[in-house]
């Protein structure tokens, strides 16, 4: 098995940073309880909230994706207008 690195990146919109960070903060627990996932740190650096994730497999890396946790809080908070931009890659 390779370790798997994931970054996403989310620019909240003008005025929505705290509100982001809500959202995302509800993923940090539950996420951190996944099997498979080594490392699930949410860092803010101004208007941008970084998730970053480390896994023990492209499998449980997968699996992360099809939480249905994950959808809704993505899905809430684009939705509510919080997210200005989404960026999400393989590191």
């Amino acid at each position: 098995m390779t370790l798997q690195t994931h970054i996403t990146v989310l620019e909240a919109a003008p005025g929505r940073c705290e509100e982001l960070g809500g959202y995302l903060r509800d993923l940090l627990e539950p996420t951190r309880r996944l099997e498979g996932c080594l490392t699930f740190e949410l860092q803010r650096d101004r208007q941008r909230w970084q998730l970053h994730s480390r896994w023990r497999s492209s499998r449980d890396l997968e699996r992360y994706f099809a939480q249905p946790l994950l959808q809704e809080v993505l899905a809430s908070a684009w939705r509510s207008g919080a997210i200005q931009q989404l960026q999400s890659r393989a590191a």
